[in-house]
């Protein structure tokens, strides 16, 4: 660099930036100050410089750049209400060949005025037209359209602490998703047990009025609201029925022997 070579304690802006107090500040953020240099170019002539020493702009993380341009927008809006500038020139030089004439990054903010000499005249101004630059457009534009920038394409995972990890890290949203898992599951089983059990009751209801309804003895001991045996097929079912009717018939017109149960005095008790 032409000026300010040297980092850390040699840097001229690191200098400044140890003593903040003495700095003439028109903004801050948490890694950016923003100065009114004390050899202004024009009124208000501003310094958006990181406090982390940097070389270059190059430098910058995407969230570092980011800062460094809203901060410096701040800085164009402070221009053009505190000074009522006409216009605002924001120049970014970067490395010597370029004019950066500390070894320090940073950013230039040039208020503009109607009333001035320089009006009008771009920053650009001391480039002539290129000529042979002109006649060599295709293979410039070939040559830097093929290069692939990476800036702005790393990302950097949250902090285990912080509130964006907390809100929506994919851990996180992996548990969730296991535990709603888990438990749709959990719900599914108790269900099919209950529908089981209830199937179980129903099958055994069935069974005795079955019985019932063919006539036969009541049998309890054999049904069980989870057991697959049958009561009996159909079949076997009308055949008992007409077993007990034929015999009715056979016996029709004599009297039935009854038993009486002297324990039981006035009850009465079929034995078969």
């Amino acid at each position: 660099m032409a000026r300010g070579m040297g980092g850390g304690d040699q840097c001229i802006f690191c200098q400044l930036i140890s003593n903040p107090s003495q700095l003439k500040l028109v903004g801050e953020t948490d890694n950016f100050y923003a100065w009114l240099d004390i050899n202004p170019r024009a009124k208000g002539y501003t310094m958006v410089v990181p406090k982390e020493h940097k070389e270059s702009i190059e430098e910058f993380s995407p969230q570092e750049y980011q800062e460094a341009m809203t901060l410096t927008r701040k800085v164009v809006d402070k221009a053009k209400k505190g000074l009522d500038a006409d216009g605002v020139s924001v120049t970014m030089n970067i490395g010597e060949a370029a004019g950066q004439m500390m070894d320090h990054a940073y950013i230039q903010v040039f208020p503009r005025f109607k009333d001035e000499e320089s009006a009008g005249t771009p920053t650009g101004a001391i480039f002539q037209p290129d000529e042979e630059a002109k006649k060599n457009l295709d293979s410039i534009q070939k040559k830097m359209a093929s290069v692939d920038s990476d800036f702005g394409v790393k990302t950097k995972e949250a902090h285990p602490d912080s509130q964006k990890f907390k809100k929506g890290s994919k851990t996180e949203k992996k548990q969730k998703a296991s535990k709603k898992k888990k438990k749709s599951k959990s719900k599914k089983s108790k269900n099919k047990k209950k529908k089981s059990s209830e199937g179980g009751k129903k099958e055994a209801i069935d069974k005795i009025a079955d019985q019932v309804e063919g006539g036969s003895p009541l049998q309890l001991g054999g049904l069980s609201g989870g057991s697959k045996k049958s009561g009996g097929s159909k079949k076997e079912k009308q055949e008992a029925s007409q077993n007990v009717k034929s015999d009715e018939s056979t016996d029709e017109g004599e009297e039935e022997e009854v038993r009486i149960d002297e324990d039981f005095e006035g009850k009465s008790f079929e034995w078969s």
